[in-house]
């Protein structure tokens, strides 16, 4: 992970991110990323902390449907600040699928204990690319982030319960519905095997490391396809979906163990 202080103040012919940084991410993204950086630090000037790169850009592990993820740390935010930066997310959006959690600096600590999994996560897969990061300096209760993996843990499973109702009818859709639960599934999985273990794996290793490859080994596997969007044989994709299931429920009992 790059040291904690990366961005510099932008002047003539000075870029704002340290080249080195996104070296290894693909040149369009690192082009908007370093456009978009420059759009906040000049909207919002001495208030600015931070700009963090998070999750699989920051591990440089970025794929087609990937999300580029930042969090913007500022002293405030103003709406003519937030108005100053409208365009240049839009622009990200459609070009990189770039979101940004705006965070003011009093509201951070609260933030990571309402979302103790997203942040442990933060914590686990980020780069500066501008600034100095205050995530170090935070800590996350064990408490605040058992109780976010149970409420994770039970939407996840009442809301693919409906989904199944409404789609299980289209494998299409419901690679779909599995894929977008993939990312949460993981990261549970990474902030139950710190806890449980000490130890600090990406998510999907987490994953694995956490339930074996045994019983659950075709599951992981076929999780790791239609994460690529790969397609599954007709029929195994609700199978699937039923693998989940249970796989959210092993996870929680996992959790519950650790109380």
């Amino acid at each position: 992970m790059p040291p904690p202080d990366l961005g510099v103040p932008m002047s003539d012919g000075e870029r704002i991110v340290s080249p080195g940084v996104m070296e290894d991410l693909p040149a369009t993204v690192a082009t908007i990323l370093e456009g978009f950086v420059a759009t906040v630090v000049s909207a919002i000037g001495p208030q600015l902390d931070s700009v963090v790169l998070f999750g699989s850009a920051a591990e440089g592990r970025l794929r087609p449907a990937s999300d580029v993820n930042l969090m913007v740390v500022a002293d405030g935010l103003t709406l003519a600040q937030l108005d100053s930066m409208r365009l240049a997310l839009r622009e990200g959006r459609a070009a990189a699928r770039l979101t940004v959690m705006f965070v003011e600096k009093a509201e951070l600590a609260q933030a990571m204990e309402a979302f103790a999994l997203k942040f442990t996560d933060i914590k686990a897969r980020h780069r500066v690319l501008y600034g100095k990061s205050l995530l170090e300096s935070l800590q996350i209760t064990r408490e605040a982030a058992l109780r976010r993996v149970h409420q994770v843990l039970l939407n996840l499973r009442l809301r693919l319960r409906e989904s199944y109702i409404l789609e299980g009818d289209h494998e299409e859709r419901l690679a779909q519905i599995v894929t977008d639960v993939i990312g949460p599934i993981r990261a549970s999985a990474a902030t139950l095997l710190a806890l449980a273990e000490g130890r600090t794996l990406a998510p999907k290793p987490a994953l694995e490391a956490l339930l074996g490859t045994g019983d659950w080994g075709a599951a992981l596997n076929d999780l790791s396809v239609v994460h690529r969007g790969e397609h599954l044989a007709p029929g195994q994709t609700r199978r699937l979906f039923g693998d989940v299931l249970r796989l959210l429920a092993a996870l929680d009992s996992k959790a519950h163990e650790l109380r």
